[in-house]
């Protein structure tokens, strides 16, 4: 499949972190499932509340503790600094129902852990997850939709929001409208002179105009553009100065969305733009490279495509068919996000 000149026990540890990956990401997804039920004892961190709560044997703990250490990837947030954003100061939604939609809070109580920020991953490949909690409850905003969330403003939201939100300046763009957090926090600032709202739901848009653009103290920045994203991008030449696509809810249901606009946006040279969340795309199709790699060491030839990864893979597979590996600079290499980058707009 590919042209490999090293030995495979040069590619042993790359193999057992993606496994290990594999197993903190289910682990994790657990844990926050359950982190309302777990039972804080003040004797112990919430970390060994964590392991008794799941009874792990000592391989998952070794696992968690020797790779990725765990506990510290749990840290208090400092409650003040959410409670006092401005968005969440300012826009005042809670209990305001609309034909099929909702608007109400929701909270983390103390101590309950929740995801608090975009995945690292450090030099072995090794993805870590930051996990947040408060000494005290939290409530933040969310949008139903026939008594299902639909939206929601957590700490998550507002952290990997946090870089996109101060590099935007002059006339921005973002794409997809969500309840309007990204826009409200662009339009406070004063170096932003403008703030276009791409967003296909026409429903969305009725909800915004009604509820939420006549409570920002900037509305006269805001223009809002009903039309389909990738239309957008595809058929407008455009010259703001910075663009922040938002379109999906997580990395599973976003990765070919986040495909299809990072080609498109390289057709708009004289703006910078960034997306949501970009790292754990990134990781995803890391980890498509990782298991083609695998296949290749073992002479596996798997063409089946179940899902979306399986499509990238065979992708990968064509594209990558001459690339030869002599050293494991090569593989990092293959591994990089750039090379990951330029490889997409190949696909």
């Amino acid at each position: 499949i590919m042209i490999i000149n090293i030995n495979k026990k040069q590619f042993n540890n790359l193999f057992e972190n993606d496994e290990a990956n594999k197993i903190i990401a289910q682990f994790i997804l657990d844990y926050i499932d359950n982190a309302k039920n777990i039972k804080i004892d003040k004797n112990k961190s919430i970390y060994e509340c964590i392991i008794e709560y799941f009874n792990l044997d000592n391989n998952y703990i070794s696992l968690f503790e020797n790779k990725f250490n765990l506990s510290k990837q749990i840290s208090k947030l400092d409650v003040n600094e959410y409670i006092n954003n401005p968005y969440n100061l300012n826009i005042k939604l809670e209990n305001i129902s609309y034909k099929n939609y909702k608007f109400e809070m929701q909270s983390f109580n103390k101590y309950e852990g929740f995801l608090c920020d975009e995945i690292l991953v450090d030099n072995n490949y090794l993805e870590h997850t930051k996990i947040g909690y408060f000494e005290k409850d939290y409530n933040y905003l969310t949008l139903s939709l026939n008594n299902e969330i639909w939206m929601l403003i957590t700490p998550h939201e507002i952290n990997t929001m946090k870089k996109a939100i101060n590099k935007a300046n002059g006339n921005v763009i973002t794409f997809g409208l969500g309840l309007g957090y990204f826009a409200y926090m662009c339009s406070i600032k004063d170096n932003v002179d403008s703030v276009t709202i791409i967003e296909k739901d026409n429903k969305i848009i009725e909800l915004f105009n009604k509820f939420i653009l006549p409570q920002f103290n900037n509305k006269d920045k805001i223009k809002i553009i009903n039309e389909d994203a990738i239309k957008y991008l595809n058929n407008n030449n455009f010259d703001y100065n910075y663009a922040f696509i938002d379109l999906w809810h997580d990395n599973e249901d976003g990765l070919k969305l986040y495909i299809d606009t990072y080609k498109l946006s390289l057709l708009h040279k004289n703006t910078t733009f960034d997306f949501w969340i970009e790292k754990s795309m990134i990781i995803m199709l890391r980890r498509c490279l990782i298991t083609l790699l695998y296949e290749s060491v073992n002479n596996i030839i798997y063409e089946s495509e179940e899902s979306y990864e399986d499509y990238l893979i065979n992708k990968f597979k064509a594209l990558l068919k001459d690339y030869v590996i002599n050293t494991k600079q090569d593989i990092d290499r293959l591994l990089s996000e750039s090379f990951i980058k330029d490889l997409i707009t190949k696909i």
